[in-house]
């Protein structure tokens, strides 16, 4: 019997290949506004993004705040005066055409879902970007439900991110639930924060920086998934 009976997926860079589709989009961002497309304004978006990303994560500031502020913050750099809102449509009009998925994404969903797994996505993210991605992929199929924090109200790693889940889901026994991501801020630090056991999905084989949440699980490769729910059924 196996120990785990329902799976929450996140979705971006552990199903969907966020960093190719993310690169597309805002080159298409950078062409348009004739800025050189370098290393150097890559990593400026990437710093200001991801900073605006750790300060949700945080409770800090709302997911609109992120979103109307990224790209007004990021062509300032460079002396641009723009609508941040504005340029936010155009890249999530480009966003929302990425749907490369990640290697062995297919072969794992197809196995589990021979199984009797439960699967579902728990992502961070806009619904109408994250149901077109995974619709694109022809992904969408295998899960029971989407779980998106635009449309529940909250974050991960926000504790009641997961208690929607549960309450969604009626479930009583968390030993249950298994949540897989790549993201130890918010994909681990939310299952550790409602104690649920989770995979931390580490394919660049990361270092942990010192007083990272430590996930029960870490993989390199997502057939590795199959290989623990066969060590712990």
């Amino acid at each position: 019997m196996n120990k785990y009976k329902h799976i929450i997926f996140d979705l971006d860079d552990t199903i969907l290949d966020f960093q190719d589709s993310e690169e597309k989009a805002l080159k298409q961002i950078i062409s348009q506004y004739e800025l050189p497309y370098n290393k150097q304004t890559i990593a400026c978006y990437k710093r200001i993004n991801d900073g605006l990303w750790y300060q949700l994560e945080a409770g800090l500031i709302s997911r609109e705040d992120v979103l109307t502020t990224r790209f007004l913050l990021f062509l300032k750099e460079f002396q641009i005066d723009e609508n941040g809102a504005k340029v936010e449509a155009i890249y999530r009009e480009y966003l929302n055409q990425g749907h490369k998925a990640i290697t062995h994404a297919h072969e794992l969903l197809n196995a589990l879902s021979k199984q009797d797994y439960k699967l579902y996505i728990g992502t961070n993210g806009v619904g109408k970007t994250q149901r077109k991605r995974l619709g694109d992929a022809k992904l969408q199929g295998y899960f029971e439900h989407l779980f998106i924090s635009e449309e529940i109200g909250y974050e991960k790693p926000n504790p009641h991110f997961f208690y929607y889940i549960f309450d969604a889901l009626h479930i009583s026994r968390k030993e249950e639930l298994l949540m897989i991501g790549d993201r130890l801020t918010s994909d681990i630090q939310g299952a550790i924060n409602v104690g649920i056991d989770c995979v931390w999905f580490n394919s660049k084989r990361s270092m942990p920086k010192s007083g990272s949440p430590k996930s029960t699980y870490t993989i390199q490769n997502l057939m590795q998934v199959m290989d623990l729910l066969e060590e712990y059924s």
